[in-house]
């Protein structure tokens, strides 16, 4: 076990410092912006995916029996949830004659911020490997985002064309998501809800979406897009390792549990405890928790031009 002592940070022992840098400000939660969140009471979740429902009806001619119908049963998609932990060790000597500043405190809120980067990390993983046909493959057999998700109707395609944002790329993500069908194969209500990009998209998808006029344009042609509203909100993230990937959220991340959801098994917790043999205090950190996006039709998305 490594103990943090007065040698680790020896400059703080001695008079003279005028100002120590180091803690920054953080951002606020990132993923806490398009994912769900539920508590969980158990050591896993398991969900019922792919259930087709009834088809159409048949013409019945007369005094002809009715046609019969048959629902069935999809995939079974379970997540297990992990444990996350970090702890430091401080000597008694290290605590008592810093100078400066309260050694526990400080590392109780770095303990505090490592929880957070780490959900930040474990919430991005699903779209960091969305497009990964070998570590991103799911109980499907394919990944995330894919052209062939397999379902009683047949394939079904969630991919958006590979390209950088622009209008008729927007314009075409509305498009395909108001055809997105059910596993029956029978159009549903589905919208787009959120736009989620890297910063450095930002700018031009403020271009895009902030005028009332066609952006980019010498016409006089309304911004369809900002007019009707087909673009809810934008959520720009810094942690998503392809810049140039567009993610799209549709109304199916409203229903419970079916798009991107964060399951806390047990909350964040930090302990403090003591070691009365070399008198070294301990702190310590532990949370649980998984991620699911069990329905794939709750997002769709572009790797952008660069894939």
């Amino acid at each position: 076990m490594q103990v943090i002592d007065r040698s680790t940070h020896a400059s703080e022992y001695w008079p003279g410092i005028r100002a120590i840098f180091g803690e920054y400000e953080n951002l606020d939660a990132v993923y806490k912006g398009f994912y769900g969140t539920e508590t969980s009471e158990k050591a896993f979740e398991e969900f019922l995916t792919e259930r087709a429902g009834l088809g159409l009806a048949y013409q019945q001619p007369e005094l002809a029996p009715v046609n019969f119908d048959m629902t069935s049963d999809g995939a079974r998609q379970q997540v297990t949830h992990c444990a996350y932990g970090l702890a430091v060790a401080i000597s008694r000597e290290a605590k008592d004659d810093n100078l400066y500043e309260d050694v526990s405190a400080r590392l109780a809120r770095e303990l505090n911020l490592a929880a957070r980067r780490t959900e930040e990390y474990i919430a991005h993983a699903p779209l960091q490997l969305a497009f990964d046909t070998v570590l991103g493959n799911r109980f499907d057999g394919v990944p995330l985002i894919s052209s062939a998700h397999p379902t009683p109707a047949g394939l079904m395609d969630n991919t958006l064309v590979a390209q950088d944002i622009s209008e008729l790329f927007f314009e075409d993500a509305v498009i395909r998501i108001s055809y997105m069908r059910n596993p029956r194969g029978h159009i549903i209500n589905a919208r787009l809800k959120r736009v989620i990009i890297s910063p450095e998209s930002g700018p031009e998808c403020r271009r895009i979406l902030g005028s009332p006029l066609q952006p980019n344009s010498q016409s006089n042609n309304i911004n369809v897009l900002r007019v009707t509203g087909a673009i809810p909100e934008v959520l720009e993230t810094p942690f998503l390792i392809d810049k140039d990937a567009t993610f799209m959220q549709t109304s199916e991340q409203d229903t419970p549990m079916a798009g991107l959801t964060w399951f806390e098994r047990s909350g964040y917790e930090v302990r403090e405890d003591s070691n009365w043999s070399n008198q070294a205090s301990l702190l310590a950190m532990w949370f649980r928790g998984s991620t699911a996006c069990p329905d794939w039709r709750a997002i769709y998305a572009s790797p952008g031009s660069g894939a």
